[in-house]
């Protein structure tokens, strides 16, 4: 999410709208096998997603945000009717609005666990009960990337935030606390809501997506290409650590940096704006993660070579 976010750059309004339909893409095939069975089943939910059903009678929907291991105790709880996690303020929160409108007897939505610090989905979701939305269907206040719900109606939003009570406790990982919580809720008590839209949208997400075929495969363009010079990237096995040496088109040395972690290496790069092609930036990304795997299983790296196992 971060190197989506810092890859393409913002809008002027400060969004980032190909960084969140190209994670929107990237959602679509992991939810895929994520939940493979859904077609099965056309009951409910009617959305796929990365979350676990509970009790479907129970009230309470919880998110979990972007801390995965809240999701399997908190699922087995009586009445909690599903459980998942969430990343964007756009396409994530509609699929919480489609899969809990469409059951009445979900009255409640939990809000806990770590917020994403690139795209704010939790602070979206406070915005959204707090303040709404505008004419043009975006949170209002909301402060993450392209914070609009433009696949659903107004009529869609209006009933989540009728139907559900929002049980705010961003950030809370403690699961003592967050059963307490629930135990509270529960002895509300409260009736299936009466308004529940049954002609559901649910053609936005069709249970299975229609994509172009592409063969894989391509040219890759010479590093050559890039003005900004090139990169030799090592690995240390002993010192689990990746360096990187940069050199200009010339062959004369550049900048040297080192790391464990991929992605901090990428940005920092990306930042010093050291690349100036995505198809370079991509294969840096590539590449540099396939040495932090190297690092991490104790494989032999070596640059535009496969993994192995050291002699």
């Amino acid at each position: 999410m971060h190197l989506l976010a810092n890859l393409f750059p913002n809008s002027d309004s400060g969004d980032n709208p190909m960084a969140v339909k190209i994670f929107h893409i990237m959602s679509v095939v992991k939810d895929f096998f994520v939940t493979k069975k859904f077609n099965k089943n056309k009951g409910w939910p009617v959305v796929q997603g990365n979350y676990i059903v509970g009790n479907s009678n129970g009230q309470i929907a919880v998110c979990t945000l972007t801390t995965d291991a809240l999701m399997k105790q908190i699922a087995q709880w009586n009445n909690v009717a599903i459980v998942g996690k969430v990343y964007t303020p756009n396409l994530g929160i509609e699929k919480i609005i489609l899969n809990i409108i469409s059951n009445p007897k979900i009255r409640f939505l939990v809000l806990c666990g770590k917020d994403s610090p690139v795209f704010h989905t939790g602070q979206a979701l406070q915005s959204l009960f707090q303040y709404g939305i505008d004419k043009e269907k975006r949170i209002i206040n909301a402060i993450g990337h392209y914070p609009v719900l433009r696949n659903l109606t107004v009529e869609n939003i209006n009933q989540f935030i009728e139907q559900i009570e929002l049980a705010d406790c961003l950030e809370e990982k403690n699961i003592e606390q967050l059963h307490q919580k629930m135990l509270e809720l529960s002895k509300m008590n409260k009736k299936p809501f009466s308004k529940n839209n049954t002609s559901m949208h649910s053609e936005i997400y069709p249970d299975q997506e229609e994509f172009t075929m592409l063969k894989p495969g391509g040219k890759r363009i010479p590093l050559d290409y890039d003005h900004k010079g090139f990169f030799v990237i090592t690995t240390d096995l002993e010192k689990k650590l990746i360096t990187v040496k940069h050199y200009y088109k010339d062959n004369k040395p550049g900048y040297l940096i080192q790391g464990h972690s991929a992605e901090a290496i990428l940005l920092s790069l990306l930042q010093n704006e050291l690349v100036s092609q995505l198809s370079h930036a991509g294969y840096l990304g590539a590449e540099l993660n396939k040495a932090e795997t190297a690092l991490k299983l104790n494989l032999k790296y070596e640059q535009d070579q496969s993994l192995k196992k050291p002699i």
